[in-house]
């Protein structure tokens, strides 16, 4: 996910990568600033269980970018003409 607030502040977007690496024994879950997660799925129930891991490593490399920056990235956290947070009101 991208918003537009990150990409005017020149930060890659919050991604969720799954992949094997040349010298990995099964696949591995990254987001863009977080690392490398392992990723074992062979089925549709653990397909399903890894959604908290997925939601941790999205919610982490937003932890990171708006380190990066500022909690302005993210439009959820601004409400209306205010400024104020979100969260705040």
């Amino acid at each position: 996910m991208w918003w537009d607030e990150q990409s005017a502040a020149d930060i890659p977007p919050v991604t969720l990568y799954a992949h094997y690496g040349a010298s990995f024994h099964h696949p591995h879950l990254r987001g863009a600033t977080v690392s490398e997660w392992p990723l074992n799925v062979f089925d549709d129930a653990q397909a399903a269980a890894e959604l908290p891991t997925l939601r941790a490593i999205a919610a982490a490399d937003l932890h990171n970018l708006v380190f990066e920056r500022d909690f302005r990235i993210v439009p959820a956290t601004m409400a209306g003409a205010t400024g104020v947070p979100a969260h705040q009101h």
